[in-house]
């Protein structure tokens, strides 16, 4: 049996999908039709189903039949229900994210868990998509293969479905090999102007150091990456045979967004083996009508982000010092949000379906970040590693030896197994590690620990901006207070996020005055701010704060030959071309 879509564009101008499930007559009587609420890789429920417009199911002689809500996100046939239907469901599309459908006159981005829902019971069962281009002159990319019939594309089963994502339009588009295996890369962005060619050069490089980094092994035929590109915003989502992107169109212009946007190819590359093959064990068998909770997202997301600037490193892609002073400012976020004193990276991917992904301006102070966080401690690990064994690859072995274990496995992992794997490599139980930088919410001293690869961390001189303690967002309308951080300046004077600033010691605060007027003053001086709450007008009297200080990564100059050695087997580049102090 075969499970059958068929999706019809001919209203995109309008951001509306129509899409029709055709129901096999086994599985008419009382069938279940679920919407997906969330989509792999974004651990967050979506509610797609707000999406949808209109549904109705008809009988194999085209007469309607009644379509039952059942649950949230699900509806259901009759019982009595006999022989083939069809169910057809309209979706608005009109909201340009990696997770989400966007369809208008250039594109249409279809992510299947917003776009097909399931037949359950046939989950099992091959399902095939049937998505001609419209207009004919459009070109439609997919993640999954393409079928025998014309424009049709085949998923295994409906998890291999929904872990793919499809791309229309008359779109610029580069292929290239990594490994002997075809790639391809295409450009959504309206405008930008990529170099297609610079690229291809550049996801050739990332991927074939990432290849390197797991035993030599491609898992794939064929890997599509899919760009979407607005005036703002970005991320990336993975999947099986490739990864759907998003950048702002400026990003080829940029020196910084381009090495983002590099950084990002490496990190949906490096999915293809940790989470989409190598996957904790409460994802193995997800459930898509609600959230299935795994703590080891610090391992599945902030070990990726840890290796997504290495790996453009060893790749040549990223030049050394803008690694390290990307470590480097890692390292300082996880320093300034207060949240890790309050949750453990563990709790952090337990709790990320209504914490990480549901943001308020209090965040910083309650959560910490698995992505940022959990690439501090994957480094950690890789120091201490390298520390006991200079001529070994420390976090690189353990990577490749958890692939060998568990990589497309029944189980999965567990963090157990993860403890297990580096305990292997190390020699040694590296349980206290795990208890206190992972259960646990203390930080790991990386500063201990740069020994081992020949570094050290310097103190740097320059910005004597006394703390306020908030993070600001500024527009012509003013500035915002998003977040005052907890136990600093503004928190112990009574400000709180979300506060609109509206003067300093009785001088008018605009966009870009704030740095200039805290510039002026000196540690320990009060200042008078006021600020716009709702419909009050409040003034609360701040003591600044100390500077907050700033470092270096740089070269130890008294570092040994051994040190010095797995420096370079660390990064791939010599050690004296660290920057010194």
């Amino acid at each position: 049996m075969t499970v059958r879509y068929a999706v019809d564009l001919r209203d995109r101008l309008h951001h509306l999908v129509r899409v029709t499930l055709s129901v096999p007559a086994e599985h008419a009587a009382g069938a279940r039709i679920v919407l997906p609420v969330w989509t792999p890789g974004s651990y967050v429920v979506r509610d797609y189903v707000h999406h949808v417009q209109w549904i109705r199911a008809v009988d194999a002689a085209g007469a309607e039949v009644d379509l039952m809500p059942d649950g949230h996100t699900a509806w259901r046939l009759p019982e009595r229900a006999s022989g083939a239907h069809e169910v057809t469901l309209e979706l608005y599309a009109n909201e340009l994210t990696v997770r989400t459908n966007h369809v208008d006159d250039h594109h249409a981005l279809l992510i299947p868990a917003a776009t097909f829902p399931y037949l359950e019971g046939a989950e099992h069962e091959p399902h095939v998509v049937h998505l001609p281009a419209v207009p004919a002159t459009h070109r439609v990319w997919s993640l999954l293969p393409a079928g025998e019939e014309a424009d049709t594309y085949v998923a295994e089963h409906r998890d291999h479905l929904v872990d793919s994502a499809f791309e229309v339009g008359d779109l610029p588009a580069v292929e290239f090999e990594v490994a002997g295996v075809p790639h391809a890369f295409v450009w959504a962005g309206h405008g930008g102007r990529p170099d297609l060619d610079a690229i291809a050069r550049d996801a050739t490089a990332i991927g074939e150091a990432a290849v390197s980094l797991f035993d030599g092994v491609l898992p794939v035929d064929r890997y599509v990456y899919l760009c979407t590109g607005w005036h703002e915003g970005g991320g990336g989502l993975e999947h099986r045979e490739g990864s759907v992107l998003q950048m702002p169109i400026r990003t080829f212009q940029d020196a910084d967004l381009l090495a983002r946007f590099q950084s990002l190819v490496a990190h949906e590359y490096l999915h293809l083996w940790n989470v989409k093959r190598l996957v904790p064990a409460a994802l193995v068998a997800p459930d898509y009508e609600r959230p299935t909770h795994t703590e080891s997202l610090w391992v599945a997301e902030g070990w990726t982000a840890y290796y997504d600037e290495l790996v453009p490193l060893r790749a040549g892609v990223w030049t050394l010092t803008r690694f390290l002073d990307n470590l480097r400012d890692t390292w300082q976020r996880v320093l300034d949000t207060p949240g890790v004193a309050l949750q453990s990276l563990r709790r952090a991917g337990h709790e990320a379906w209504v914490k990480h992904y549901v943001r308020d301006e209090n965040t910083l102070n309650a959560n910490t970040d698995y992505y940022g966080h959990g690439a501090l401690v994957a480094w950690y690990l890789d120091l201490r590693l390298r520390e006991r064994q200079p001529d070994g690859d420390g976090l690189d072995d353990v990577f490749r030896l958890l692939w060998r274990r568990h990589a497309d496995t029944a189980e999965g992992y567990t963090e157990a197994d993860v403890e297990k794997a580096v305990a292997d490599v190390a020699g040694e139980d590296f349980g206290h590690v795990f208890a206190a930088h992972v259960a646990g919410t203390e930080l790991p001293p990386v500063d201990d620990a740069l020994h081992a690869v020949g570094l050290k961390v310097v103190a740097t001189s320059g910005d004597e901006t006394p703390d306020l303690g908030v993070h600001v967002t500024e527009d012509d309308h003013g500035v915002v207070f998003a977040t005052v951080l907890r136990g600093r300046p503004a928190w112990q004077a009574g400000l709180t996020g979300g506060d609109q600033l509206v003067a300093v010691d009785g001088t008018r605060v605009g966009r870009g005055h704030l740095p200039g007027m805290l510039q002026a003053r000196g540690a320990g001086d009060t200042v008078e701010v006021t600020v716009l709450r709702g419909p009050r007008m409040l003034t609360r009297t701040v003591t600044l704060g100390a500077p907050r200080p700033g470092r270096r990564l740089v070269r130890d100059e008294a570092a040994s030959d051994a040190q010095r050695e797995a420096f370079r087997r660390w990064t791939g580049t010599a050690w004296d071309a660290a920057p010194s102090a």
